[in-house]
């Protein structure tokens, strides 16, 4: 079986360091999206991170977003790095009633704190309050979560345990869900900074590659420096047939 589609993008699109590099001098402000939509069909927000997308941005991103594009929302850090998971219902009913309105959102990745170590018990609290009408990825940072009983976890609710390039956490990809999800931060003392090389990519294509029968596959590069993270991206989907 194939893969089914690859969403291949960068982790936002608003960066000034872009012009001239990614978008023409003349493509500015609200224009940059409806250009970014031409060349990838996916992003991710980071915005939402911080701050609830507000109505004006719901129907901005509504009104400018094609038909077949797939919008990932990062969540609130209210949820996962105040809250921890925990006791998070009534912060998730804010969060949704927002995120729900946007016609194009496929996917919420759920990034947890560094310091916050295994609990299978919290996590799986939190897996069974989420919205099933998007998918969800978590993004672990503490090494403690790459084991089994993680894996098997994150299955039974069709959770994507997100794989990273980052310097300080292991580079697997552990299929959990019927959807692949990658984040490439960047490597060494720079993370942002860094520019991927090819080698690099095609090390991470072929890690991927055997398991993308049946499975989407999300990826998107945070590496926005001086628009590494476009190129990179586009590098990186056309070794994979994109």
């Amino acid at each position: 079986m194939a893969a089914k589609r690859l969403y291949i993008g960068t982790s936002g699109w608003t960066y000034d360091d872009w012009s001239g590099v990614f978008y023409p001098p003349e493509v500015k402000g609200p224009e940059r999206l409806a250009f970014y939509a031409q060349r990838f069909n996916s992003v991710e927000v980071n915005a939402s991170f911080y701050r609830l997308p507000t109505p004006a941005m719901i129907t901005a991103w509504n009104q400018r977003l094609p038909a077949g594009f797939h919008l990932v929302l990062k969540g609130s850090r209210f949820i996962t790095h105040r809250k921890k998971l925990s006791e998070a219902a009534e912060s998730l009913a804010a969060f949704w009633s927002r995120a729900g309105q946007l016609q194009r959102l496929k996917v919420i990745l759920w990034q947890l704190p560094p310091g916050l170590h295994q609990d299978l018990a919290r996590l799986e609290e939190f897996l069974q309050q989420l919205p099933r009408a998007v998918r969800h990825a978590v993004e672990l940072r503490h090494a403690s979560w790459w084991q089994d009983g993680v894996y098997g976890l994150l299955r039974r609710y069709n959770a994507a345990f997100v794989a990273v390039s980052h310097p300080r956490l292991p580079e697997e990809v552990v299929p959990t869900a019927d959807f692949l999800y990658l984040r490439f931060h960047g490597k060494g003392r720079n993370l942002y900074q860094y520019d991927y090389s090819k080698e690099e990519l095609a090390a991470w294509a072929q890690r991927v590659r055997p398991l993308l029968a049946g499975r989407d596959l999300y990826a998107f590069f945070n590496n926005d420096y001086n628009a590494n993270a476009p190129r990179n991206a586009l590098a990186f989907r056309g070794m994979l047939g994109g």
